[in-house]
């Protein structure tokens, strides 16, 4: 907790932030009550990461190495609770591990583009984030996960089950972080997976200027809804019958003809 001064970085504060495990070293020098304080400030900088209480530095090998701390995938399944938002902390006023979590459907389209932006505004400040998503229009649970700039994000092989809630949850770990911000991002994504129009319906779809009208727009019918993550297939009544996306189910991408 020594403050730095401006423009300093405090280096254990970040590790810890970014680690995947945490060795607590000495705990036969301290008491259980100190012990019990470490942890709780531990845990207000870095939620997600296990604390191995150790004595002279004997830990198995085992729990420290190889351990693909960074598999989302596989931690909610060894742990449901991993992305639990139950419950709040006290944190470092610029250090802090924030999560939230809401039911719905997110725009897949809308989702890359926000994310996007907020790892070039926000990516230094960005220490980790993770997150399980439910993706319009998909079976497949959508996984993200961050460590600054250096993003991935993607469908993994696991459906949401028939009786399971479709939730979206997330954790940000990194320096002045704006919860608010980041939640009202989120849920700007947010979509219903009940469509404007239906296959078969002619429309007006947004495209690029060697195939638009003087408007943008070209005509087409909708062949197909909810395409990997896309609100509608649309083909185009151009000489090929082209094929393309209409991402966002909103008049700026797609219209009634």
């Amino acid at each position: 907790d020594e403050e730095k001064p401006e423009g300093v970085e405090n280096e254990a504060v970040e590790q810890v932030a970014f680690a995947d495990r945490l060795l607590l070293n000495k705990i036969d020098l301290v008491s259980e009550a100190d012990l019990f304080r470490i942890e709780s400030r531990l845990k207000g900088i870095n939620a997600f990461a296990p604390i191995m209480r150790t004595e002279k530095a004997q830990v198995s090998v085992d729990s420290v190495l190889n351990i693909k701390a960074f598999d989302l995938k596989k931690t909610l399944d060894m742990d449901p609770e991993f992305l639990n938002t139950e419950g709040e902390h006290e944190h470092d006023n610029s250090v802090s591990s924030t999560s939230a979590k809401f039911e719905g459907f997110l725009n897949v389209k809308k989702l890359n583009m926000w994310i996007s932006d907020i790892i070039q505004e926000m990516g230094a400040n960005l220490f980790r984030y993770k997150g399980v998503l439910s993706v319009a229009g998909m079976d497949e649970k959508f996984v993200f996960q961050g460590v600054g700039m250096l993003f991935s994000g993607g469908f993994i092989n696991a459906k949401w089950g028939p009786n399971e809630t479709r939730e979206n949850r997330f954790v940000f770990i990194g320096k002045d972080l704006d919860k608010e911000g980041l939640l009202k991002g989120f849920k700007e994504c947010q979509c219903s997976e009940q469509l404007r129009f239906k296959i078969g319906d002619k429309v007006r779809a947004r495209v690029g200027k060697d195939m638009a009208e003087a408007d943008g727009y070209c005509p087409g019918v909708v062949i197909k809804t909810w395409d990997q993550g896309n609100a509608y297939r649309i083909q185009l009544q151009d000489s090929k019958k082209t094929n393309v996306w209409g991402p966002i189910d909103e008049d700026d991408f797609v219209k009634a003809a």
